[in-house]
């Protein structure tokens, strides 16, 4: 997966739509064959999505607490 820094939060946004996406097939696969498996793991992976969401802005906002800024280049420099 491919990261970029400068839209962070668009990132997140993105992978939110693609949890959203296979949310959606998994309730349209349910009600299509009447199997509640189904909903289980649509409801499992809307949990997944709403953790991975709760962490990248409690980063978000711990990255702006540290700097007063939303400026992910920063993070470049740290890497090996």
């Amino acid at each position: 997966m491919v990261y970029n820094y400068k839209n962070f939060l668009v990132t997140i946004m993105c992978v939110e739509v693609m949890y959203l996406g296979a949310v959606t097939s998994f309730v349209l696969y349910g009600l299509a064959f009447r199997d509640p498996s189904a909903f289980i793991f649509g409801l499992l992976i809307l949990i997944f999505g709403a953790c991975e969401s709760a962490v990248g802005l409690g980063l978000l906002v711990a990255v702006y607490r540290f700097d007063h800024k939303i400026d992910f280049d920063f993070f470049n420099l740290l890497g090996g």
